[in-house]
């Protein structure tokens, strides 16, 4: 995702239909702040509802929510406000210490403030009444900064600070070594919706993170039963980089993976989201060892993210022929 220049940005908004899927455009003619753009959400009979906030022609993100279920018409009204970088300073130290926000190549830390025509807080929808389900979320943005922990963070209704960390899917298809660390993707799920914002958690008590020996690394595999695709991800993980020759490698519970796909990048969906997406640790290599069921993925390139409290986000590919 290239920032472009452009003195008109567009939203869109899908929503599902009998036959099929009718879409509402929304035009933002303003090239300099206040950014805003509203999205009118419809009941539908089948599918999803998607509401995309495309501010990328001032380089201040994508915002996308999607709805299981909309049960009445309401609008939204997302504002990308910006500020100065470390501008976002609400930020709950209790719920999230050390955390700042994450700048945009553009120079700036980005807040999208949600409001709507309804009858929750900030007239947002109210579930149970307006939507069923949990809303899912997913920003992307361009940005050179190099993270340590990446934060999707959510600043619930009626809470004046940002509390919550609704991450559970992080794509950074270029980390590391973060040269140019373009394209990062975050997505996450949400009960209703208040303000967002793409965060930075420092390693705790100050620490550096953990030094992953020498890569990760994706191997497509064939499963003992032969009947499902099945790629391995790997990866060592030790306390110094001269570790990597020998170890000791140590065991990372709290790795987590993501597999998207360009353009966007955009998530993919796994059958039983890969292997509950935990690691398990394997003693005699001393790799912290995925299998993800490739099943029902079209042919092409995926990125694979891996992210921990432990060390920075790193990335490999596969190919499916």
């Amino acid at each position: 995702m290239k920032v472009r220049i452009l003195s008109l940005f567009l939203c869109f908004a899908i929503f599902p239909a009998l036959a099929a899927a009718q879409s509402q455009t929304c035009t933002q003619s303003q090239v300099e702040p206040p950014f805003s753009c509203s999205v009118t959400f419809s009941p539908g009979t089948t599918g999803t509802s998607t509401g995309i906030f495309d501010f990328s022609g001032v380089g201040d993100g994508i915002l996308k929510f999607q709805f299981d279920t909309v049960l009445t018409t309401f609008i939204l009204t997302v504002s990308a406000n910006e500020t100065a970088p470390g501008g976002i300073t609400n930020i709950d130290t209790n719920e999230l210490p050390n955390t700042v926000c994450i700048t945009y190549a553009k120079g700036v830390c980005v807040r999208y403030d949600v409001t709507g025509n309804v009858g929750g807080p900030n007239g947002t929808p109210v579930r149970g009444v307006d939507y069923k389900g949990l809303i899912s979320v997913t920003l992307n943005y361009l940005s050179f900064d190099t993270i340590d922990i990446p934060v999707f963070g959510h600043d619930p209704e009626l809470s004046p600070d940002f509390t919550e960390n609704i991450l559970t899917s992080y794509i950074d298809e270029n980390a590391p070594p973060c040269t140019t660390c373009e394209d990062p993707a975050m997505g996450g799920k949400t009960p209703g919706i208040s303000s967002f914002a793409a965060l930075n958690q420092a390693f705790a008590n100050g620490a550096s993170s953990l030094i992953v020996c020498p890569n990760l690394t994706a191997t497509p595999q064939k499963s003992t039963s032969g009947n499902n695709p099945i790629v391995e991800v790997t990866f060592k993980l030790a306390s110094t980089s001269s570790n990597c020759t020998g170890g000791p490698f140590l065991r990372d519970k709290s790795a987590t993976l993501t597999v998207g796909k360009n353009p966007g990048p955009t998530f993919v969906n796994l059958i039983n989201n890969g292997d509950s997406n935990k690691f398990h640790f394997d003693n005699k290599s001393g790799s912290n060892v995925q299998d993800i069921n490739t099943n029902g993925l079209a042919s092409g390139t995926y990125f694979v993210t891996v992210i921990s409290d432990q060390f920075s986000p790193v990335t490999t590919t596969f190919t499916i022929p």
